[in-house]
């Protein structure tokens, strides 16, 4: 959607606007922190740096969808082939559990790609946000699966007008420019 109208614009406006309209803006600044436009951009950030940041496992499939349950990141460890379901959120989500418990029983059921993953091996259920809510934690106690949840918390940084992903303590970069940060 443009910025503002075309016919209201000036010729230089009329260019920014087509400018905003088709820059390919995958970090914003909004409200005093640097995130991911979309959960979308996010998504396609882990799935570029997948064996950077996950170097034990192997990606299976991408947007991986069964019995119209859709989980991220189907995966699986290199040295057990235990399955590991990765889900990502752009933002706090307070029904993570039931959503991976879903995807659980969908694969588990159907034991997509049984070559390649060991369907005796718990499934790990990995939700990757830059916060959770606490009925995430209250749900994962409740769950018959709690030793099989993991929650890990994701920061988006800036370093020099580019961001930089940090996850469990390790920084990644992200080659896009920040939109939106202030002037300096």
């Amino acid at each position: 959607m443009p910025y503002l109208k075309a016919k209201h614009l000036s010729t230089q406006g009329k260019r920014l606007n087509e400018r905003v309209k088709t820059a390919n803006r995958k970090l914003i600044y909004i409200g005093g922190e640097i995130r991911f436009q979309s959960e979308m951009d996010l998504e396609d950030y882990v799935d570029e740096k997948f064996d950077e940041i996950f170097p034990s496992l192997i990606k299976i499939k991408r947007q991986h969808t069964v019995k119209m349950q859709r989980c991220d990141l189907l995966c699986c460890t290199k040295s057990e082939k235990q399955p590991i379901i990765i889900e990502l959120k752009n933002e706090e989500d307070r029904g993570l559990v039931s959503q991976l418990t879903r995807y659980r029983k969908a694969i588990i059921t159907n034991k997509c790609f049984e070559d390649k993953i060991d369907y005796s091996l718990p499934v790990k259920m990995i939700a990757i946000a830059p916060s959770f809510h606490a009925d995430n934690y209250t749900d994962k106690e409740a769950s018959k699966f709690e030793e099989d949840f993991c929650f890990w918390e994701f920061a988006v940084q800036n370093h020099h007008n580019s961001g930089q992903f940090k996850l469990l303590s390790q920084i990644y970069e992200i080659s896009y420019p920040v939109f939106g940060l202030p002037e300096i």
